[in-house]
């Protein structure tokens, strides 16, 4: 095809000024936008990376089960860490295929150290009561003689003279058994959330997730540890004075859980505190919440809403992590 003299100048005429304006400014926006990226990386690099010696002490440091682990400390990465949040969804992964196999859930508030990791469980329903409630679960494993008791008597928020709930929680799921008179533990999960004020201490919390299970060895072992994620929390507050705890006491992560109980239990009135959370048609259930690696801090977040609504337990708790599941109880025991 013959090129007329319009064409051919058309196809070697180059860019105009204007074209070449607007190019330009494209990629200094793109330039700028790396620059500031990296500019981003390089200044949070150090914080996010920060490792923090955390005095646990022996018993909690043992709950980890690492064998290398010889000191009564442990080397905490600092949040906000996304390498730690990787782990965390590993193990909701793992969490919501446990509670799928699952006969019964149930989630016990508890003080300090837990040191009771049964591989199975004694009951039999022809001698011992339903367990469709984790206050009957925790008279059971009373009834037992499990000592020493590490677990509450709690209900709910308000249920009772402690007004702040714990912020350690055991999750104990359990699933049908080979053994006669015998329920299994299919998995184990403790949630800790561990305050440090202290002078030699390093100021914030210590928070994990810790999974248990059956390790093959048998029914007269406990459960072992078979993974997890931890990060320390710095204190809401910049520059924090050890002399001041009380500056960011308001900090930490509670209700770690919420009990749903069965509409048919408002047949018996037990006031508002513990009537609110009569709210499930069929079957009883939680709502349960683990701190969120990705977070900065455990600062507190603002509740307005009335104490007779059920949702003023736990309206706090929106938007402070990404890890929170609605779970059946399975109350069928």
């Amino acid at each position: 095809m013959k090129q007329t003299p319009a064409r051919h100048a058309a196809l070697h005429r180059g860019f105009t000024a204007v074209e070449l304006v607007s190019v330009l400014a494209m990629a200094a926006l793109i330039l700028g936008s790396i620059i500031v990226g990296y500019g981003t990386i390089v200044r949070t690099r150090t914080g996010v990376a920060t490792i923090v010696s955390v005095p646990l002490g022996s018993t909690r440091v043992a709950a980890f089960a690492y064998p290398n682990q010889t000191s009564n400390n442990r080397n905490v990465v600092s949040a906000p860490h996304y390498g730690m949040m990787a782990q965390a969804e590993e193990l909701r992964e793992q969490f919501l295929s446990d509670i799928i196999s699952a006969t019964a859930v149930f989630c016990l508030p508890r003080d300090g150290v837990n040191t009771y990791k049964p591989y199975s469980i004694a009951y039999d329903p022809l001698l011992h009561g339903e367990l469709d409630t984790p206050q009957k679960f925790r008279a059971h494993l009373v009834a037992l003689g499990v000592i020493p008791m590490p677990f509450r008597d709690y209900r709910n928020p308000l249920n009772t003279s402690t007004t702040v709930p714990s912020e350690n929680a055991t999750i104990f799921i359990l699933g049908f058994s080979k053994v006669e008179a015998k329920l299994k533990t299919l998995a184990l999960y403790d949630i800790d959330v561990i305050r440090f004020t202290g002078a030699n201490e390093p100021l914030g919390f210590h928070a994990s997730v810790k999974r248990y299970s059956d390790d093959t060895r048998g029914a007269s072992y406990p459960l072992a540890f078979s993974g997890g994620y931890e990060v320390f929390y710095p204190p809401s507050i910049p520059e924090p004075d050890v002399r001041r705890p009380q500056d960011w006491a308001t900090d930490g992560f509670t209700p770690l859980f919420i009990t749903f109980e069965r509409a048919t239990r408002l047949a018996i009135a037990e006031g508002t505190a513990t009537d609110r959370f009569k709210l499930a048609a069929e079957r009883p259930f939680y709502f349960i919440w683990w701190p969120d690696p990705a977070a900065r801090n455990l600062a507190p977040v603002a509740n307005t809403l009335n104490p007779a609504d059920a949702r003023q337990a736990y309206n706090h708790m929106a938007g402070r992590t990404s890890y929170m599941f609605t779970v059946p109880m399975f109350p069928a025991l």
